[in-house]
């Protein structure tokens, strides 16, 4: 296809078979009759070409007036011909379909005048060429609307606002090939069987009736006699719609039988053999063009009565995964429950008793009454003198002082775990505001979206059985397309994919299936200009079977590319543990429709209410712009990142805190303007300062990502004195271009 386009671009090739084209089908039409008259078709498509096809026009009508032995009712059409010829040269700079049309009126209702004074013995007929005159205008002023359109926006729209153009096109299209008839076949009845069948085929009854319509009109125009056995098609191809879900071994014959019984009960004296002939044609027809999309370049009525439920979908999901979180983050707090106060009692024996001669008499012997007296000095550590069990207490003199010291941390401990509760219980709560705020956002704000091309997915989706809730296709502020849809079961990906590519006529990436509430949401976007490449190598410190740090990349619904960077506190499992929440949370979120700064500060949220000990993580998050090539870096106390651009390497550090430590985590944001080839490297704090030098030259050189990430790894112990003692986690990235696709979409938005 994309050789073909560029085949049609090189004005050599194109202008040559323009001309042949429109010399040829100034022959075909001119063959043809209307009515017993010749047809104005050509005439009316002339006066909206330029003026070289329309001359091609011309020839092609006086071969077939030569070709026909010159019969007199064709006069009046090339004598049109020749001042629209004429009035296109010297207006050849107007392309309004109002001037077209004003201009072949003027042009044709001159070619009447000329017609009535010299080409016919008596004349008077000149009303008659006015009112065709009116008539070519109109279609021309038809043909040249329904061009633009397909110029612009490369498909048929049959929608409320040209639905009458193109129905009168294919009405006068219709009529015009209906006038090749011969004596076993009428060549526009099967090709308008054809298309009827096609379109009942993709566009189930909506579209059969239509098109039925329109064909049978288009017939009865042309002749009476000929349009007889086409009355009940709209009805018949109505029935087929209902069909179409069948193979074509069993829609295409039911259709014939049903339509050959209607034309033998409208009209029993015509040639039902012809009628045969035609229904089999038109099957052929059917049958081969059945693998073209229709929805790509024709689509009917207004947008499906389920779209508004669509526009709120994303919402509703962003609610139910917030549910998700919810959920995920209660059955993490009840595994990890607030740590058990130390007891007071046991805690001042330690301190107090430990090394004292009389320790074994005080708590073997008189256990009791000792406990008795450490729980009344607790409450009261300045009771003086002490109760008498104590009276014999060599250290009594620092008995005071530990009573008081451990009874305060005792009620701060207690005060420590009740304000944890309520933490997590207030988090809890608040997830489940954000989680109403969704929903009520769902009811209220919808999405612009394509409601030709989410129609068009919906029949081909229906076509092949694909089960799904419900899907829209929309466009994204650079002139993208993207889609989603949810389903309750697992979607054919690959297969929506190419569907997709054949629907839009673009490259379509498409993202793993993601879960919330039972519904599961696919997205598919069209391909980008710019995209990263990426590498990450992580080391565990010695000692530790696992690595503290969590790397991960992912794209969103948009084609945003992320690569995101946690080291958790300490190294080993719970680091471990701490990085993968933070990750978690700002993955799910972000890829539920959520900006990049409210994840960020929902991660911080959860990491101050997961344990009651010091808990944080850093996080080092880098965004791809994939319209603009643009990078957006966000660090909440992440290490340093290295940046080269135009071999210059920039080292962007930034003041922040880590995430679980303060409530406001306000991350660093810096925007970076990237151009293709340049790269970015991200390391975690296992990776000294000192080695940065090393990983400024690495950039500089023209090396593969992989090995980067491997030899700043790989030195990471030279420059720790001999042995790294923790994790080590790097990220290299690269921006790539796609020229095609920035061609491409710049062509789509122009157009739009």
């Amino acid at each position: 296809m994309e050789h073909l386009k560029k085949l049609f671009a090189c004005e050599a090739v194109r202008v040559p078979l323009g001309c042949a084209g429109a010399m040829g089908g100034g022959y075909l039409l001119s063959v043809g009759t209307v009515c017993g008259i010749a047809s104005p078709l050509p005439a009316a498509i002339a006066g909206m070409c330029p003026p070289l096809y329309a001359f091609f026009i011309l020839c092609g009508s006086l071969l077939a007036y030569i070709q026909r032995s010159a019969p007199q009712e064709m006069a009046f059409q090339l004598c049109c011909l020749v001042a629209i010829v004429c009035m296109r040269i010297l207006f050849y700079e107007a392309q309004r379909p109002p001037v077209l049309a004003m201009l072949t009126v003027t042009a044709c209702t001159a070619a009447g005048f000329v017609t009535d004074l010299f080409f016919l013995e008596h004349g008077g007929v000149l009303p008659l060429y006015i009112m065709q005159a009116l008539l070519i205008g109109a279609a021309a002023f038809l043909f040249a609307d329904a061009w633009n359109i397909l110029r612009k926006r490369h498909r048929i729209v049959l929608d409320a606002g040209k639905c009458f153009t193109f129905s009168m096109t294919y009405l006068l299209a219709v009529t015009a090939l209906c006038g090749l008839d011969t004596d076993f076949c009428n060549f526009g009845r099967a090709v308008g069987m054809g298309i009827t069948l096609l379109a009942a085929k993709q566009f189930r009854q909506n579209g059969g009736t239509l098109l039925g319509a329109l064909t049978a009109c288009g017939t009865i125009l042309c002749s009476v006699p000929l349009g007889m056995p086409l009355l009940l098609l709209p009805v018949t191809a109505m029935l087929a719609g209902f069909l179409s879900r069948f193979p074509n071994a069993v829609y295409l014959p039911v259709f014939v039988l049903m339509h050959f019984f209607a034309a033998a009960v409208l009209d029993s004296s015509m040639e039902l053999v012809r009628v045969a002939i035609e229904l089999v044609l038109a099957g052929m027809i059917c049958a081969l063009c059945s693998s073209i999309p229709l929805c790509r370049i024709l689509t009917f009525g207004t947008p499906p009565a389920g779209q508004p439920r669509c526009t709120v979908q994303r919402e509703q999901f962003l609610s139910q995964s917030i549910a998700g979180l919810r959920e995920e983050t209660a059955n993490v707090i009840s595994h990890l429950r607030p740590a058990k106060p130390v007891d007071a009692v046991r805690k001042v024996r330690t301190q107090l008793c430990t090394g004292c001669k009389n320790e074994s008499f005080c708590w073997t012997q008189r256990r009791e009454k000792t406990e008795q007296a450490f729980v009344q000095l607790l409450h009261d550590p300045a009771a003086n003198p002490g109760p008498e069990a104590m009276a014999d207490c060599i250290r009594r003199a620092r008995m005071p002082e530990c009573f008081w010291e451990c009874g305060q941390r005792a009620a701060l401990e207690q005060t420590a775990s009740v304000h944890l509760t309520q933490s997590r219980n207030v988090m809890l709560e608040f997830f489940r505001l954000m989680e109403e705020m969704a929903a009520d956002a769902a009811k209220q704000r919808g999405l612009h979206i394509c409601p030709q091309e989410t129609q068009g997915l919906q029949n081909m989706l229906r076509q092949y059985r694909c089960e799904y809730q419900s899907c829209f296709v929309h466009r994204l502020r650079s002139g993208r397309y993207a889609a989603e849809l949810y389903s309750r079961t697992d979607l054919p990906v690959t297969a929506v994919q190419s569907l997709l590519r054949d629907l839009l006529g673009v490259q379509v990436c498409a993202i793993p299936a993601q879960s919330a509430g039972g519904l599961l949401r696919t997205c598919f976007y069209q391909k980008p200009p710019y995209q990263l490449e990426h590498t990450i190598r992580s080391v565990h410190a010695p000692g530790y079977a696992r690595c503290g740090d969590t790397a991960e990349a992912f794209t969103d619904a948009q084609g945003n590319q992320y690569l995101i960077l946690s080291d958790g506190m300490g190294s080993g499992s719970a680091a471990s543990l701490v990085s993968q929440i933070a990750v978690r949370a700002f993955v799910r979120l972000v890829t539920s429709g959520m900006p990049v700064e409210t994840a960020i500060r929902f991660a911080n949220t959860i990491l101050l209410s997961e344990t009651n000990t010091e808990s944080f993580a850093t996080l080092d998050i880098l965004r791809l712009d994939p319209d603009s090539g643009e990078l957006y870096l966000y660090k909440s106390g992440a290490s340093a990142t290295l940046f080269r651009h135009q071999r210059q390497v920039v080292r962007i550090a930034a003041p922040s805190f880590p995430i679980g430590i303060v409530p406001q985590a306000e991350p660093f944001c810096k925007k970076l303007t990237a151009f293709p080839d340049d790269r970015i490297v991200m390391l975690s704090d296992g990776i000294h300062e000192a080695q940065f030098p090393f990983v400024r030259e690495l950039l500089l050189r023209n090396m593969p990502l992989s090995e980067i990430a491997a030899q700043i790894c790989e030195k990471a112990d030279v420059f720790h004195a001999g042995k790294s003692e923790d994790d080590i986690t790097v990220i290299a990235a690269g921006v790539r271009c796609n020229a095609n696709a920035v061609r491409q979409i710049a062509h789509e938005r122009a157009a739009v």
